[in-house]
């Protein structure tokens, strides 16, 4: 009938979503992919925790006999688990794209990956540029790629976050080509290990550097250097959670413990991230107390993750603390979710206190005070860490010396993979803003001309007004709010095209034209979602329906995306 992606998140079986485990217990089969991560417990916790049989699913099986997986998808349900996200990978996304091909009916279950939990450092999702990969150097092979990259992002002043290598169920050279099935033993890369390999290869550029590219204001400047800022992450959604900030000299010389690790070279840093980024690496120490075991008298302030598009995408971890919480907030004003707040009381249980955006910003005291009569819930949509409007909360309740527990979940920054594009080639997101009374800001143009000048995609975050005033309403104390308003990606490529038009006639470079290929995105995560590809004039004209929309504007495309993009031509 139906062929599942599920995504089991970070970082133990609890961490799938409601949805999703229901969706597992149902099927006639299950699979896990068991070589791009692991996760707490391994298959034998998920057996235990979900009551069947789970069948390992190697590389050789996923990328090579995927045929395998699909037999009996036709008459009944099978699903393939993925620790993190579903399209968090290659080989997944290709997996999708042959169900298709083959007419077999697929579904995607969205849950969190460390491409949107690296927020969790608190430096912002926004001003991370291509993210890189890097592996293990061996026999001769030492590739450096990946150094380029993250100079490309420094000179654009962004983060790169670095995913480190896993090597499971590989094969040495020799026994590959003798065909013998021996496999060696599981490697994973480590924030000290990836350091060190970065400080070789900048050691090797600098001994046969020619001095001009060194300079300042070269296109091939490299501006990783050893005391360039970076940040460790480590077992991230674990309790054992240790975030490090140091050089990348300093890092080099660490030991942060048992795997999974990753790395961010910093870009440069807003003050509000420098302020968060302390605090978070100060309480993320890999000593602090598990809430489970703690003897405080005071609650915790438990920021759970809702997920994308309904209820049952909440984790069933999240639900347990959510249920056993005394008072339950729900952050009402930067996205919505289907069926509203009176869906998730239902499905909770629970009375939820919406949170508009004065309080949540101004009046934050309130929220966080009611830790003093037990653990307190503070509901988001999407991830904890999407908006910086959560991350100042989280860093405000540290000020108060309360104990923070995070729950992670999907977002559109990585959801949005379901387009078939590669999140790894993705560049700087953007916010496109309403135009409104001669207001009429158009930097996001700039960005996305960036991101197109290095072959990046850019995903364009479209706006959301909920209980907003106007001007004259405001300045005269008024509490009259206007309609909720929410930006489609006809809206969104209109307020482009003018931009272009208006640049042009001022004789001004307009290297994103009205001819630029883009995928509009709606209502990512439910039964309803559409994409459409096109160009950016004919999305002028295309309507999807009820919100919540985004649109990509399309980089440089491997041949794989191309196949995803004419899937959705039509």
């Amino acid at each position: 009938m139906v062929f599942y992606l599920i995504g089991l998140g970070l970082g133990d079986p609890r961490d799938v979503t409601v949805r999703g485990l229901e969706v597992i217990k149902k099927c006639e089969r299950v699979y896990l992919e068991a070589y791009t991560s692991i996760i707490s417990g391994g298959k034998e916790g998920l057996e235990k925790f979900y009551g069947r049989e789970v069948i390992l699913a190697d590389r050789e099986q996923v990328e090579q006999a995927s045929d395998d997986l699909f037999v009996g998808a036709g008459s009944s349900d099978v699903a393939l688990l993925v620790v993190g996200d579903p399209l968090g990978a290659t080989t997944h996304t290709d997996l999708k794209l042959r169900a298709h091909q083959l007419g077999i009916p697929i579904e995607v279950l969205s849950n969190a990956s460390i491409m949107n939990a690296v927020g969790c450092c608190g430096l912002q999702l926004y001003h991370f540029g291509e993210t890189v990969s890097i592996p293990f150097w061996q026999d001769g092979w030492e590739p450096v790629s990946f150094c380029e990259k993250i100079n490309r992002n420094l000179r654009k002043k962004l983060h790169t976050l670095c995913l480190l290598d896993i090597k499971v169920k590989e094969q040495s050279l020799e026994n590959l080509l003798r065909g013998r099935k021996i496999f060696e033993p599981p490697r994973y890369m480590s924030v000290h290990q990836a350091a060190q390999q970065l400080l070789t290869v900048l050691q090797r550029h600098n001994a046969g550097a020619p001095d001009s590219s060194r300079g300042p204001g070269n296109d091939n400047e490299w501006l990783l250097t050893k005391d360039t800022q970076c940040v460790g992450i480590v077992r991230v959604g674990t309790s054992s959670q240790h975030i490090m900030r140091g050089t990348l000299k300093e890092l080099a010389e660490s030991d942060l413990g048992e795997p999974l690790h990753s790395l961010i070279v910093c870009g440069e840093c807003h003050p509000m991230e420098e302020e968060a980024l302390t605090k978070l690496a100060a309480y993320y120490d890999g000593r602090q107390k598990d809430y489970h075991n703690s003897t405080r008298k005071q609650g915790v302030f438990h920021i759970v993750g809702l997920g994308l598009g309904q209820p049952g995408d909440v984790t069933v971890k999240g639900l347990d603390l959510i249920r056993k919480s005394s008072r339950i907030f729900l952050e009402g004003y930067t996205s919505i979710m289907a069926g509203g707040v009176e869906a998730m009381e239902a499905l909770f249980g629970r009375k939820i206190i919406v949170a508009d955006r004065e309080l949540v910003e101004q009046k934050s005291e309130e929220i966080l005070q009611s830790t003093h009569n037990g653990d307190v819930a503070f509901l988001v949509i999407g991830d904890p860490f999407s908006a910086t409007t959560h991350t100042d909360l989280i860093v405000r309740a540290l000020d108060e010396n309360i104990q923070v527990n995070i729950v992670h979940n999907a977002s559109i920054l990585n959801a949005v993979g379901c387009c078939g594009l590669q999140l790894y080639s993705f560049g700087e997101a953007v916010s496109i803003p309403f135009w409104q009374d001669g207001w009429r800001p158009d930097s996001f143009y700039d960005k996305i001309c960036s991101n197109l000048e290095n072959g990046w995609h850019t995903l364009c975050l479209l706006d959301i007004k909920v209980k907003e005033q106007s001007v004259e309403n405001l300045v005269k104390g008024r509490k009259i709010y206007e309609p909720p308003r929410f930006m489609t990606m006809s809206q969104a490529a209109a307020q482009l095209v003018e931009t272009i038009n208006i640049r042009a006639s001022q004789g001004r470079p307009t290297p994103v034209g009205p001819d630029q290929l883009v995928i509009g995105l709606a209502r990512i995560g439910t039964s309803t979602q559409q994409l459409k590809a096109c160009t950016l004039e004919e999305m002028v004209e295309v309507d999807l329906g009820d919100p919540l929309h985004t649109l990509v504007v399309v980089g440089e495309t491997h041949p794989m995306e191309d196949e995803y993009v004419d899937m959705y031509r039509s």
